[in-house]
């Protein structure tokens, strides 16, 4: 028996859907909750490449539903996609896994599918502002995406290949306002199954029976499944995949201040902090070539290379204002 005989025996898939997939490259956007599940379930089904593009690093919050990840990786603050990298790698040696350990954004995204050239984007973010993005560089490039969601214990997928709606057509303009996992919080149950369903889309593209063409909606915790065709929704007349007025693309503008899931809040400093962490305020507890630890007041200061900041320990007293402007002066 050979490693894949048991899925290439379900006649839906088949030898010929099993071929296809050791063929495909996959192109995962972000190594989270949804990230890291689809990456994992693709490596044990030898899928023929894989790339991986995240910009954090595994921590302690991640654990309760990011089952890859473990403990240590927190203690020696790895990025995710290395974390990835070297639990998959243990798992199947035979497929290749690239990671790229970068934040993508309006600037770069185009860039990042034109070197990688993947067969499918997984969509494995957790916002609704990337979701965007993806869906205008995968239109741009006319190269399938595989859209999930979840938040508290709703989830939704949508498999666009460009012939139906595209996500701007479901669901309009990017709302200004969204549910989020730092409002709702998330259950690692709805992960699980959003994740599979993803994969499970990308098998049907893979054995030749195209994507289901139904927008997939779930709610583990009140035991509800729902699914609905939307191809009436395609706008003739659509910004993004009718007219290719592509708006997000190159729209290079970071609010210094962004919300993160839990109590915790992103600044965007300077590149140039990072190497000189002892100039901000509070402690510097740990350190490598990816991350600074900043233990400040009854906050911990996570700085990445980029200048990014995750800030946890809020409480409604935070003035996050305040903290943003105290910490960033530090380094004038």
């Amino acid at each position: 028996m050979t490693r894949y005989a048991r899925q290439a025996r379900f006649s839906p898939f088949g030898e010929q859907g099993q071929a296809q997939l050791e063929a495909f490259h996959v192109l995962i956007i972000g190594a989270g909750a949804l990230g890291s599940h689809t990456a994992e379930m693709l490596v044990r089904m030898g899928v023929g490449r894989l790339t991986i593009a995240d910009m954090d690093i595994v921590e302690m919050s991640n654990l309760h539903r990011q089952a890859v990840y473990n403990e240590q990786d927190v203690v020696e603050m790895l990025p995710k996609v290395e974390a990835l990298k070297h639990k998959l790698g243990a798992v199947n040696s035979e497929v290749p896994i690239s990671t790229l350990y970068m934040e993508v954004t309006p600037t770069n995204i185009s860039q990042l599918i034109h070197e990688t050239q993947p067969d499918v984007i997984i969509d494995g973010m957790d916002n609704f502002k990337m979701r965007y993005l993806i869906n205008e560089a995968a239109c741009e490039a006319q190269i399938p995406w595989i859209y999930g969601a979840v938040v508290g214990s709703k989830g939704s997928v949508y498999a666009f290949d460009f012939t139906g709606p595209c996500l701007k057509c479901l669901f309009g303009e990017m709302p200004e306002t969204a549910e989020s996992c730092a409002i709702n919080g998330i259950l690692p149950p709805v992960v699980q199954q959003v994740a599979s369903m993803q994969v499970s889309e990308l098998l049907r593209y893979a054995s030749g029976n195209g994507f289901s063409k139904k927008l997939v909606t779930i709610d583990t915790f009140q035991v509800k499944y729902q699914t609905m065709n939307v191809d009436a929704l395609k706008d003739t007349d659509c910004r993004v995949c009718s007219q290719h007025d592509y708006q997000l693309l190159n729209h290079n503008e970071h609010h210094p201040i962004e919300d993160l899931c839990g109590n915790a809040i992103r600044f965007r400093l300077k590149p140039q902090v990072f190497d000189h962490a002892e100039l901000l305020p509070g402690t510097i507890v740990k350190r490598n070539n990816f991350a600074t630890i900043i233990h400040y007041e009854d906050y911990t200061l996570t700085l990445f290379k980029d200048g990014r900041m995750n800030v946890h320990g809020l409480t409604e007293d935070t003035d996050v204002k305040t903290l943003f402007n105290t910490i960033n002066k530090s380094f004038k």
